[in-house]
């Protein structure tokens, strides 16, 4: 018997239609997901332009804050320059005043040696301003970091008395010598110190900044600054020692970024935390000096 031999069936046209659908739908899916890619890829683009636009103009209100602050700095200087005279003239009447009622007059000489004191203290506070503003070299010479309080807590008196503030006092004896730039450091206790006084501003009762230094460790003595005042914000505390940050209306945001360079620069380091009950506390470590231990 002969085999019928079989035909092959011709693919239908359906078939043919569905499978380069597929296949289309496929490009298309392809295509759309390329898409997204490039899409996705613009926005970060576009994101990241308006960063970098941001950043620009921080960057410029930052130089233009600098600017104006090099230019306030220069007008201190000339204004300490100009206010040093009639100290020294106010200084020199006084003495002659006092010279000439000697052994007379006891209430109008206490009076004498108040402006004589004062006039003293306010042509130092001139002369430490200039020094500041002087653009030299630190001195770092070995100094006895209870000693360099008390000369500064002579600055600060006054104000603490206007302010109605109470000072307190706590240094540990026999602290080894630090090595260190007199000014600089008291620049530093200065600024933390101010920045205690405007935290109490608006503290009606108990107004106290204690001042305390101790020995940390073998190597390390540290210097605290603790007041009773309002204390900072948590949102605060990250960016309190950035450069132009402030949350005073009337801030220039630089005191603090200044000190803890200041105190980086002697090889040690500036923080503070918020005490648990009320007020914060500034400290910064600094290293004895090698010699001296």
């Amino acid at each position: 018997m002969r085999m019928k031999k079989k035909t092959k069936k011709p693919i239908s046209r359906n078939k043919i239609r569905n499978g380069e659908r597929v296949r289309l739908e496929g490009v298309v899916q392809q295509q759309a997901y390329k898409l997204k890619i490039i899409n996705g890829q613009l926005r970060n683009g576009v994101a990241l332009m308006r960063k970098k636009e941001l950043e620009i103009i921080e960057q410029r209100e930052e130089l233009l804050h600098v600017t104006r602050v090099g230019k306030l700095a220069e007008f201190v200087s000339s204004l300490a320059h100009e206010i040093s005279q009639p100290l020294t003239a106010i200084l020199s009447y006084a003495q002659a005043a006092q010279r000439m009622l000697a052994g007379r007059e006891p209430e109008l000489q206490k009076i004498l040696s108040y402006i004589i004191d004062d006039d003293q203290r306010a042509a130092g506070i001139i002369q430490r301003l200039r020094s500041l503003l002087k653009k030299s070299a630190p001195e770092m010479k070995p100094l006895d970091i209870n000693a360099l309080i008390d000369e500064t807590i002579v600055l600060i008196t006054t104000d603490a008395t206007v302010r109605n503030v109470a000072l307190k006092i706590e240094l540990e004896n026999d602290l080894p010598f630090i090595r260190g730039d007199r000014i600089q450091l008291q620049q530093v206790i200065l600024n933390l110190v101010s920045n205690s006084f405007d935290a109490m501003e608006n503290i009606p009762d108990f107004r106290e900044i204690l001042i305390r230094t101790s020995r940390k460790d073998t190597d390390t003595i540290v210097v605290e600054i603790k007041d009773s005042g309002c204390g900072i914000l948590k949102q605060n505390l990250p960016k309190l020692f950035i450069h132009f940050f402030t949350s005073k209306p009337d801030g220039l945001g630089m005191g603090l970024s200044i000190s803890r360079s200041i105190i980086e620069a002697h090889g040690g380091r500036l923080d503070v935390a918020n005490n648990p009950d009320q007020g914060a506390t500034f400290y910064f470590t600094i290293p004895i000096d090698k010699k001296d231990a």
